[in-house]
Parts: C-alpha cells; sequence; structure tokens
C-alpha cells in the first residue's frame, strides 16, 4: 500500500468515527429539529474540526497524511515505513557513526626479529666489529721490531792477513712510541668504536622510522578501502530499492540515473582505494617480509598509549630528545674523532726515535761485535701543516655539533606540536563525522518520505564520507607523529638497542 493510499484510508476511517459517534450522542427530538431546520451553508474543515489533507510530497510539513500516520497506532494501526531502504545507511552508515579505526604499532616481537634480520642492521654491526679491530690496533700502536741480517765475503790480499773471510751482522731495532702519542691514539681507538656504535643507532633508529612510516601507511589504505567498501554496498542497496520503486511506479527514471552515477563513482573510488592497499601491503611485505606474519596489520591491541603524545613537560622532553638522539650521538662521535685525530697530529710533531742493537763477526771469527743503534728524524713542515689541518676538522666538527643540535631540537619541536594538533584535529573530525553522519541519516528519512530529493541526501552522503575520510587521516598522521617523537625521545621500548651492544668499555675488544 503506498503512501497516499495508507493516508486516504485512515482518513476515511475517522471521519466514519466521528460521525458514528456524532449520531449516537445526539437524541431524536434534536435529530428532528435539525431535520426542519433550514439548510445552512456547508462549513469549512478547519471550522468542523477537521484539517485539510494535503499531499505528503514536496512540502516542509507532511501535513496531515503525516499527523494521521502519527496518530495511527493509538486507533490500532501501525504506519508503514517506505518499502525502500532504510532510515539507516546500513553497513557504511553504522560504520560512521561507530568509532574510527584506530592505529597499532606492530607487535614487538615481529619488530624485534625484524631488527635481528635487517640487512642494514646486519652491516652497521659488521662495522661496528671492524671499529673494535681499528680500535685494538690503535691501541698496540704500528711500531714493530724489525731485524736485519747482512752476509758478507771479505778478501785480503796482502800478508800476512791474506784470505777469505766470512763475516755477518744482525741487527734488531724498533721505533719507540712516545707516552702523548699513546694516549692520542687511544683515544682515537674509543673514538673509531664509539663512532661505529652511533653509527648502527642511526641505522636502528632509521630503519624503525621507515618500518612505522610504511606500516601507518598500509593501515591507514586498509582503513579507507573498509570505508569505501561499506559506502559502495550501502549504495549497491538503495540502487537496488530504487530500481524496484521505479518498476512499481514509486519513483522517477531520474532517481535512478542519480543513484546510478553515484553507485558507479563509489565503485571507481572502492578500485582506486583497493589498488592504494595492494601497493601498499606489497611493498610493505616485499621491504620486511615477517610483517607477512599479521597479514590484517591487527598489530598490538595494547599499544594505544604509545601513540599518544608524551606527557612530559616542555624541557624534560627536550632534555630526553638530546640525550636519546641517534643523530646527535653520531656528530659528538665524529666530534671526537676529530679531537683524537688532532691529539695525535700534535703528539706526532715530536718524532718518534728508533733504538736497535746489533752484533755480529770479523774476519772469520777473529772480530766479534756488539753495539747498539739510535735513530731521530728532524720534524718539517708537513708535521706542522698536518696539525693545523686536523685542528680545522676539530673546529668544523665542534660547529656541526651545533648545527645538528638545533636541527634534533627543531624536529622534536616540530613533531611535538604536529602530534597534539593532529590529534586534537583527529578529535574534532571525529565528532563531525559523527554529526554528518546523523545528518546523512535524516536526510535519507527526509528522502523516503519525499521531502527531499535524491540529489540532496546523495550530496550529504557525500559530505559524511568526506569527514570521516579526513577524520580517519588525521588520527593516523597523529599516530605516526607521536609514535616518531617517542622513537626519536626512546619512550619506545623496541627504539633501545638489546643488551649488550651499549657502549664498550675503553680498551676492550669486541667479543669473538
Amino acid at each position: 500500500m503506498t503512501r497516499l493510499a495508507l493516508a486516504a484510508c485512515a482518513a476515511a476511517w475517522l471521519c466514519a468515527a466521528a460521525v458514528g459517534s456524532a449520531s449516537a450522542a445526539t437524541p431524536p427530538d434534536a435529530v428532528a429539529a435539525s431535520a426542519a431546520a433550514p439548510a445552512l451553508p456547508p462549513q469549512s474543515a478547519p471550522r468542523a474540526g477537521l484539517r485539510p489533507a494535503r499531499p505528503p510530497w514536496g512540502s516542509s510539513n507532511l501535513g496531515a497524511a503525516q499527523r494521521l500516520l502519527e496518530n495511527a497506532p493509538r486507533a490500532g494501526l501501525r504506519p508503514a515505513r517506505p518499502p525502500w531502504g532504510s532510515s539507516n545507511l546500513g553497513a557504511a552508515q553504522r560504520l560512521l557513526e561507530n568509532e574510527l579505526a584506530a592505529p597499532t604499532l606492530p607487535r614487538m616481537g615481529l619488530l624485534r626479529a625484524l631488527l635481528e634480520q635487517a640487512p642494514s642492521l646486519a652491516e652497521a654491526r659488521a662495522l661496528q666489529g671492524a671499529a673494535g679491530a681499528q680500535g685494538d690496533a690503535l691501541r698496540a700502536g704500528p711500531q714493530e721490531f724489525t731485524a736485519q741480517a747482512q752476509v758478507q765475503q771479505r778478501r785480503v790480499d796482502e800478508p800476512p792477513d791474506n784470505g777469505n773471510y766470512a763475516e755477518w751482522q744482525l741487527l734488531l731495532s724498533r721505533p719507540l712510541r712516545l707516552p702523548s702519542q699513546s694516549r692520542a691514539d687511544a683515544k682515537a681507538a674509543d673514538a673509531v668504536q664509539q663512532a661505529a656504535r652511533s653509527a648502527a643507532d642511526v641505522a636502528r633508529r632509521e630503519l624503525l622510522g621507515q618500518v612505522l612510516q610504511a606500516w601507518f601507511d598500509t593501515q591507514l589504505a586498509q582503513a579507507e578501502t573498509r570505508l569505501a567498501q561499506a559506502q559502495a554496498q550501502a549504495l549497491d542497496a538503495q540502487t537496488q530499492a530504487v530500481r524496484k520503486r521505479l518498476a512499481r511506479g514509486d519513483a522517477s527514471q531520474l532517481e535512478l540515473d542519480q543513484m546510478q552515477a553515484e553507485q558507479a563513482r563509489a565503485d571507481a573510488a572502492l578500485l582506486l582505494a583497493r589498488g592504494r592497499l595492494d601497493s601498499q601491503r606489497a611493498a610493505l611485505q616485499a621491504r620486511w617480509p615477517l610483517l607477512a606474519a599479521d597479514p590484517e596489520l591487527h598489530g598490538d591491541p595494547a599499544s594505544g598509549a604509545s601513540l599518544r603524545p608524551p606527557s612530559l613537560d616542555d624541557a624534560r622532553l627536550r632534555q630526553r630528545v638530546l640525550e636519546h638522539s641517534a643523530t646527535l650521538a653520531q656528530a659528538r662521535s665524529a666530534l671526537l674523532q676529530a679531537q683524537a685525530r688532532a691529539e695525535q697530529a700534535s703528539a706526532q710533531r715530536t718524532p718518534q726515535p728508533t733504538v736497535g742493537a746489533y752484533v755480529g763477526s770479523d774476519r772469520g771469527g777473529r772480530e766479534r761485535i756488539i753495539g747498539l743503534q739510535f735513530q731521530m728524524p728532524f720534524g718539517g713542515p708537513a708535521r706542522e701543516a698536518q696539525e693545523r689541518a686536523a685542528l680545522a676538522e676539530r673546529d668544523a666538527a665542534q660547529w656541526r655539533v651545533q648545527d645538528t643540535r638545533t636541527r634534533v631540537l627543531e624536529q622534536a619541536e616540530r613533531l611535538r606540536l604536529q602530534a597534539s594538533s593532529q590529534a586534537d584535529a583527529a578529535r574534532s573530525l571525529g565528532e563531525a563525522a559523527r554529526a554528518q553522519a546523523q545528518a546523512a541519516t535524516r536526510m535519507l528519512r527526509a528522502w523516503q518520505l519525499g521531502e527531499a530529493g535524491v540529489a540532496q541526501w546523495l550530496l550529504a552522503r557525500r559530505n559524511a564520507l568526506d569527514v570521516e575520510t579526513q577524520a580517519l587521516q588525521a588520527r593516523f598522521e597523529a599516530a605516526r607523529s607521536a609514535a616518531l617523537l617517542r622513537l626519536h625521545a626512546g619512550l619506545l621500548s623496541v627504539a633501545q638497542p638489546p643488551a649488550g651492544t651499549g657502549p664498550a668499555p675503553a680498551g676492550s675488544a669486541p667479543a669473538r
């Protein structure tokens, strides 16, 4: 039964009830009096207590039909809902009204296994071992013993010592390393090993940043694909309902054309979203195959607290960033190396002496020779130039540390402000998405009751989808900024190097 037929039946039923009650309450003499009375002009419907029924379509008020539908349950009738669609958007509407998809961190077990097998970190560990060996060589020094042997044949023609004599000589010598040079070499060894550890920490942080960036991008693509799929399914259901209404004559061809166009647009958006998701997921699993163990990207459900901005005050947060910044630690390690090289150049301005001892045999053993040897080079302008160059490199490294410190603080402040503003924006957009979803629901109901056109509902639905997408993007951007800020501040447990890879004591050699 259509709305118009239902409204007409309800109006007729109410009129019959009113006439019947009036006839039962009127006495016979009153009936006779009324029959004898002259005929009066008919009263208008409002004066008689009734309202003229207005068409239920194309009006800002539903009119009599809507009021009759609202009062019908009192008379034992139930107002019939429109036979097409629903007062809810279905799966898409529930997705809009529920909470947004929440980002998560990958499971810590997967991240640690990924870090253990990452080629870049394996390279950094190999270089760290090489730096340990270089440090051992610097501590030992290049000074080594040198052995020389000399054999000769002497012939004497003059008597009385004429004849042939075998002669030989052995020499053992070694350069001496001065105490200042030994101290400078030890500092250089420590600086080389510290630089290798800093480089490994930088590689670890960079890898984690890349993993988190790709993880959040893939999670966002997955959430957008699910949203687009729900919207496409809802539009498909509405299009089918309008097609059935058109077959019964309750809808126009224009409404069906508009619905089909919107459905085609939603299907295209779904295809694009699936393409982005497939691309992101393939790149994620190709670069880090271990993450294929979580194909649905569920991550760690308990990681929500790690995706909020740190609750530290600004001064404490800056201090933690300076203490745990791998980039700043690498710049400081480079400064230590430059300082050690400057000390080495200064110590090498004093030449290293070489001492030795030798023994020999002369005239076929008739003469025995034993002696000491001492050599001392004279330093020239080249040693002084090398010292000046090393001191200039040290000054450059000091300025580089200051510049790196400024950039690290700038990056941390930018991430802090971004994480805070994006979190606020995500909350506001979440509220806007819920409000826009409710508006789309009301507009759908208005279209079903004939008070709005299908174009108005499609526009409201499209606005709700746009706000929902913006809210999703803001939420994931806020999570990404908060995670990177915690990574730089050392507030993520996986950001810390495993036990046993921290700075080694001076003079220690790597485990073999």
